[in-house]
Parts: structure tokens; sequence; C-alpha cells
């Protein structure tokens, strides 16, 4: 009685200030659940293979009060805490963390009515879709794939603060208004915790200062973001090396002079590959990509590089970011001398508002359908690159066209701030930061819902559902290979703005004893799609220009590995999920759902629920991944698993 009484009054201090709390009814549920892998890998963001490990040793405590309020509209309130601990995961998913699927306080909100709406206010989930195995209407609430959506959509989805009201119509009809917290989504290697420090080597360019990869070794880490944070593919880490080679060139050229300085001098490309190449300083002639990478693997850790095939110059299949890189000048490179990075975010405010409506209906011959409009910050992070100096001035990169000695259409990019230069030659070594800033995007979102039952003499009752969603000005990565070719690695990557359609149409049967079978189609076209064979100054590509051409990326797997790749103009995928209740009273039940994604990627997940007592629940599940490794879903493969747990309820 005295705990109780001590929830009621923390609780009703710290959340709903001013209001009188009923004592609570206390229910509670404590899970264990243990994970491991099937086989040996290594997984995306780590150069460290696996074997049959355990990688999941997790102990949760949820417990929820219910209760009324002492008012005259006869409210009532919840709450639902949870405490976590993973002893196996990495220090951001060990333990409790506010706004992801492990947040302490998961839900505190209060429902009442005025008038004729019933009103929903705090912290909450709303759900508006109805998709198996992905998120198309539910817009409202970001979702935490540290799990990479193997738990529950109710685990996975991160609650916000927000005002939740709802009124019926006259025509029977249901509208539903919602003012929340805008938050995003939480990615392995992509969340609040990745490290805001500027990252450079030492002065010298000797000496490197090791940074590794944000949560390097976890298991769901992706192709497209291990390309931001990773600690080897990733241009967080990867950058400060870069200008460490930039310092060697600059030291071994002369220190400003000859081809390091001139108009025309020679490009990466150009040196690369070759025996011997007039005019270059002792010591940079021989086998001019061998220098390079021995340069890189003595120094720099092997970042920007796979190490595995470093020395076998090939522009064409590059694997490297001198490769990618072939027609950068060397003069360009001054302006990389010892330059660093930045993670930085650049988020809304907990003030600001994101706003969904919904209406919602059913027509006389039983068709069940909704209108969805909502104007909320998108909940996929957007990327900006752009260079600063340390004084936090944005500098500007200013384009010399010349010709290399082949031909090759190239530049010289010199870094500004409007007054000087920024550079070895320029007095400003080690003042130039390249930035990666994350941030939220607003976007319109307008969508809607649809079920109806068909009647069948040999199937029974089929169930027809549909969702679609347009989305306006929501962000997706377009890469400029041209840009890249020539040193502009802010004008390489951009996020652009542009239009999405998303559907997904599925049936629903009963088939055998009990057992319900769902098939989906799923598509997502990009109605801003990018896909033109033009180069960083627009004229078309050339057969002797490697990299080149400007593309929509694949947001999920482009690599520095996979040539950054192309996303598809049309993604679509295919569902089946199968579930049924097995025991003398059907108190047990399966699940399978296999995911298939267009260009090879699988998934399948079963899993196993069995009743042992009415309060107590073992759980078993087998999450395989396999398909092209370049892929969503192909991706993953090294990260299958089993998972055991035991579910306790109170």
């Amino acid at each position: 009685m005295i705990r109780n009484k001590l929830y009621v009054s923390v609780l009703s201090a710290t959340f709903f200030s001013g209001l009188a709390f009923a004592e609570p009814e206390i229910t509670g549920k404590i899970t264990y659940e243990g994970a491991q892998y099937t086989k040996s890998g290594t997984n995306v963001g780590t150069t460290t293979s696996h074997g049959k490990d355990t990688f999941k040793e997790e102990i949760s405590a949820r417990l929820y009060l219910d209760g009324a309020l002492e008012d005259e509209a006869g409210s009532t309130y919840h709450i639902e805490l949870q405490g976590f601990s993973d002893s196996e995961k990495k220090s951001n998913f060990d333990g409790n963390k506010s706004y992801t699927q492990r947040d302490p306080l998961r839900e505190a909100y209060i429902d009442t009515s005025y008038n004729d709406w019933l009103i929903r206010a705090g912290k909450q989930q709303v759900v508006w879709g109805t998709a198996d195995g992905m998120k198309l209407l539910d817009s409202i609430n970001p979702t935490d794939y540290s799990e990479m959506a193997q738990n529950q959509m109710e685990d996975s989805r991160i609650p916000v603060w927000m005002l939740n009201a709802d009124t019926q119509l006259e025509d029977g009809g249901n509208l539903q208004v919602v003012l929340s917290q805008p938050r995003e989504n939480i990615f392995v290697g992509l969340h609040r915790d990745v490290d805001t420090s500027v990252r450079r080597n030492s002065s010298s360019g000797t000496d490197l200062t090791t940074s590794n990869g944000t949560d390097a070794g976890q298991p769901f880490i992706l192709k497209g973001v291990d390309t931001i944070t990773g600690e080897k593919q990733g241009f967080v880490n990867g950058v400060p090396d870069l200008g460490s080679m930039a310092f060697r060139f600059w030291a071994g050229f002369g220190q400003g002079s000859g081809l390091y300085a001139g108009g025309t001098g020679l490009t990466v490309g150009d040196y690369a590959g070759n025996s011997s190449v007039t005019g270059m300083p002792a010591g940079f002639n021989g086998n001019g990509s061998t220098i390079i990478y021995n340069m890189a693997t003595a120094y720099y850790n092997t970042n920007l590089h796979d190490a595995a095939t470093a020395a076998a110059w090939d522009p064409a299949n590059a694997n490297s970011i001198f490769e990618y890189m072939d027609r950068t000048m060397f003069s360009t490179f001054d302006a990389f001398v010892n330059v660093g990075s930045q993670y930085k975010y650049d988020m809304p405010e907990d003030t600001d508002l994101d706003l969904s409506m919904r209406y919602k209906n059913t027509t006389e011959s039983g068709t069940n359908y909704s209108f969805n409009y909502s104007y909320n910050y998108d909940k996929n992070p957007v990327i900006e690159l752009d260079y600063y100096n340390t004084s936090g001035t944005k500098l500007t990169s200013v384009y010399s066209s010349t010709t290399t000695p082949n031909s090759r259409d190239s530049a010289i990019i010199r870094l500004t701030d409007g007054t000087s230069y920024y550079g070895g030659m320029h007095g400003n070594s080690g003042n130039a930061i390249l930035r990666f800033t994350e941030t939220l995007k607003r976007a319109h979102n307008i969508g809607g819902s649809f079920d109806t039952t068909i009647e069948n003499e040999e199937l029974g009752p089929i169930v027809i559902r549909g969702e679609a969603l347009y989305q306006k000005d929501v962000y997706s990565p377009v890469f400029n290979r041209g840009k890249l070719a020539i040193g502009d690695l802010p004008g390489a990557l951009k996020m652009t703005k542009g239009d999405k359609f998303k559907y997904v149409l599925g049936a629903d049967i009963t088939a055998l004893t009990n057992m319900m079978v769902s098939v989906q189609f799923i598509q997502e076209r990009n109605l801003d799609y990018v896909d033109n064979n033009v180069d960083w100054d627009g004229s078309a590509c050339t057969s002797s220009d490697n990299n080149c051409g400007v593309y929509t990326g694949d947001f999920a797997s482009m690599h520095m590995l996979n040539n950054f790749k192309k996303a598809e103009k049309n993604k679509e995928f295919v569902s089946l999920y199968l579930s049924k209740p097995f025991g003398e009273s059907g108190q047990h039940r399966w699940n399978n759902i296999t995911i298939a994604e267009e260009g090879g990627g699988r998934w399948n997940r079963l899993d196993v629920e069995y009743t042992i007592d009415d309060n107590t629940i073992a759980t078993a599940e087998y999450n395989k991944y396999w398909g092209d490794a370049n892929t969503q879903f192909g991706q993953l493969e090294s990260a299958s698993n089993v998972q055991v747990g035991l579910k306790y309820t109170f």
C-alpha cells in the first residue's frame, strides 16, 4: 500500500501536476530474451568476424499503473514504466534510453472527455496502419530499428508526447486529430549517441587518432549507415585519413610547388598505375597506386579502402576512395590538408508539433475506409554535408575548370570563407572541417486505407485490404559520381527533396484449422527518381569517365564497396504471413512471415509462443536473412539468429 501511494505521488507531481489520482491497479510483465547467431560471419560495420556467439541477454521489466482521476469527467490514467538491461549489447544499447524502445517511461497519459471529444493526453502510441511487417500509415510515432523489426511493432514503436482527440460525426464517421512531438527513427549506427567532437589526425600527417565506428559489432548495421558512421568505410571516420594523405602529398610535392600547385597538374588517376611520371618528387615514382595504398596502410588505419584489394587500381570497379576520386587534381588535395570531420545535430525542438488527422467510416455494404493527412517531420533522418572552419563559418567550394594531361574533364576545387582560401598553400591547413549534420525535414502525407470481406464458397470469407500513401517533400540520397571523381565530397552526396507514392494490397483467409493466411504486395514508387548519364558539369559522360553519372542512391545499402548502389525507381516486396493456434484448447500459437524484396533479398521469421500457465509463456524465434548481399535483407545474412525467451505477467 505504501509503495502504491509512492508511485502515484511521484508520477502525479512529475507528469500530471495538479490532478488527484485514485489508488491504481498495478500489473506487470518480466521478460527474458537471449539470442545467438546461427552461423559464423562478419557483420556490416566491423572487420572482426563472429562465430555462433550469443549477442543478446536481455532482461526487461514493465510496470503498468491504471486508475481513475478524482474529477467529474470520469477521467482515467495509464502509466507504463520499464527497466531494461542487456549484458551482451554495446554501451549504446545495454540499458534504458529515452526515446528508444528501451525508454524507462514508455507511456503516461490521461483519458478524459470534453463536450463531444474523447481526449488522450500524454506520452502514447497511435496506430493507423494494419500492414504486416511494415509501417505505411503509421507516421506519428517513430520506430526503433535496432533489432530490424524482429520484435513486435508495439515494442519497437517509440511513444511520444501528444494530444490525441477524436469525435463521432453525424454521418457515423470518426474524426481523429493528433498534435504530437516530433522525433526520429532509430538505426544502429545512426542516432543521438554519435560522437559530435571534431575528428582530426595529427598535424604532421603521420599519426592517427583511431576513432571507432559508431556501434561497430552490433548485428543490424545497414550498409547505408556504415557509409556515414562506419569505422572503416564510413566517411565521418575516413575524412581525417584523407586529410593526412593530402598532407603527405603536400609535403612530398614541395609544400605547394610544381605539380601540387599547378593548374594543369596530375590527377590521382594519372599518377596511380604509372611506373614513372615526369617531374614527380623523389620517393613518389614507381607504381603510383601501390605508393598511395602503402601510405594509407602504413599511416592511416586503411580507412576508406578495401585492404584486401588495395593495390589493384581499377576505377571502373572502384572499392577505395582514391579510385572514386580518380579525376581529383593534386592541387585540389591542397584543400584537404589535415581536414577534419564532425557529426552534428539540428533536430526539431520538443516544442515543435506534428499535425495528423484521420477520418474513418464504414459504407452500407460493410467496407471500412479511412482518409489520412499529416504535416509531419519525416521520421527518417536527413544528413547534410558542408565544409566549415573552426569558427563555425560555412565554407564555399570554388571550381576552376581544367583539363587533365589525358584530356579528361576535371576542375581545381578550393575552399573559401569569402575572404581567404583554406589548405596547405594558404596557411589555413587543418582549419577546414567537413560537417555531417543530422536533421529532420517536414513533409506532407496524404493517404488512406480500406478493407472489405468477400464471401467465397470454397475458401470462406476473404478479407481484401489496402493502404496507400502519397508523400510530398520527402528526402532521398542523390549521388553525383562526377563530383566525387573531382574531389567535391559535399556535392557528391546530397539529400534531395521529392515525392513518393507507396501502397500495399493484401488478402487474408482462414485455411485448414484456424490458420490465418495473409499475402501482401508492396510497392514504393519514387516519383522524382534521378538517373542521368551526366558529369559534374552537366556534360554527357564519356567512355573514359569511370566515375560519372547522377542517380538516386539506395538508402539502405549504398556503400563504397558496392559502387554506391543505385536505388530502384519502383521497389517491390511480397510477403506471406501464417498464424495458427495449437494445443488442446488452442492456447499456444506459431507465426511465420516471409518477405521477399526486389533484387533478391529475403527474410523469414518463425516464432512460437507456448503457454505454460496463466502467467507464463515460453517463446522461441528463428530469423533467417539471405539473398543478394547488397539488398536490405541480404546484407544481414551474418546476423541470422535464433532466440528464446520467457514472459511472466502478474
